[in-house]
């Protein structure tokens, strides 16, 4: 048996050495590390297998030393993304050529350079261009272009003030034209056009203050138009407090208060008439209560025997 596993194993050395003759490396490797899967401690073989590994580490080298060097007019012609993208190619050989990653960085940071070189030229034209849109009234393009240059990361404060006034502009625009609506009195209508104006600004303080210009406005026209229907409601509150029907004399108030929410009588109305429908609910309860006492009690003079003692 000892001898059938000397000769296996001269013959897997002799395998190895006609592999490395032909410079087969990784199946000579992939052998090596098969015998010492079994004979970890074999020293002839790890040393054939650390030889094979500076070989090709060597190897290696010199193939990475000269693809950079063909690569070289891509720097030269200033084409660094092309040229970065063939170094990443050959990032897995960095632990057998360590200055590669110093070369790589060079390329990026020279990428970088070129890439801000154009971001640059592109935001002056769009810039230009957006200028062009606003001067001829075209808000939603401009606002829309002006949106696409902040995915470039770059001015970001000038861009963030260009879109401000892209926005104001158009919303300026929208109200103007809509004056005939904006000086009605078709308040709905009024609030629904600044809602949409939010869309365009969700920021914009004008329009917000204008929704609650319009809010004080519509609700005081609102008032003024129900005054007799508030004074007549008042007048039947009146009533129904000194009939003491506080449920409805409540509900009314609610009536009231939703056409005018900051009638003081209304609300003084409305506090009373909840407060003593409570009362009436509470001596209901009380009395009630008194009631079935005074019942027990008869019940109990009557026929004591039929109330169960503990």
């Amino acid at each position: 048996m000892a001898q059938n596993n000397s000769t296996n194993l001269s013959e897997a050395y002799q395998k190895i050495k006609e592999l490395m003759a032909e410079e087969k490396w990784s199946d000579a490797h992939r052998a090596c590390l098969e015998i010492l899967h079994f004979d970890p401690e074999n020293i002839k073989i790890i040393h054939i297998k650390n030889k094979i590994e500076k070989i090709v580490k060597k190897i290696n080298k010199k193939a990475v030393k000269d693809d950079i060097k063909k690569l070289h007019p891509l720097f030269a012609q200033h084409k660094y993304r092309e040229y970065l993208l063939n170094l990443k190619q050959l990032e897995p050989y960095l632990p057998d050529y360590p200055p590669l990653e110093k070369i790589i960085l060079r390329a990026t940071k020279k990428y970088e350079e070129e890439l801000h070189g154009e971001q640059e030229i592109t935001y002056q034209s769009e810039n230009k261009r957006i200028a062009g849109l606003l001067k001829e009234s075209k808000y939603q393009e401009a606002v829309l272009s002006a949106e696409k240059l902040r995915v470039m990361g770059i001015r970001e404060e000038e861009l963030k003030k260009l879109l401000a006034d892209a926005r104001a502009q158009w919303i300026n625009n929208e109200i103007e034209n809509n004056k005939t609506l904006l000086g009605g009195k078709k308040f709905e209508d009024m609030l629904l056009f600044y809602q949409r104006l939010l869309k365009i600004d969700p920021d914009s303080e004008r329009v917000k203050n204008l929704i609650e210009q319009t809010k004080k406005v519509y609700q005081a026209y609102r008032i003024d138009e129900k005054k007799e229907f508030i004074y007549k409601s008042l007048e039947q509150i009146r009533t129904l407090h000194q009939l003491k029907k506080y449920e409805k004399a409540s509900e009314a108030c609610a009536e009231v208060l939703e056409v005018d929410p900051k009638n003081q009588s209304a609300l003084n109305f409305q506090m009373q008439s909840q407060k003593k429908a409570q009362n009436l609910i509470d001596d209901e309860v009380i009395t009630q209560m008194l009631n079935n006492q005074k019942k027990l009690k008869q019940e109990y003079i009557s026929d004591p025997k039929s109330f169960d003692r503990f």
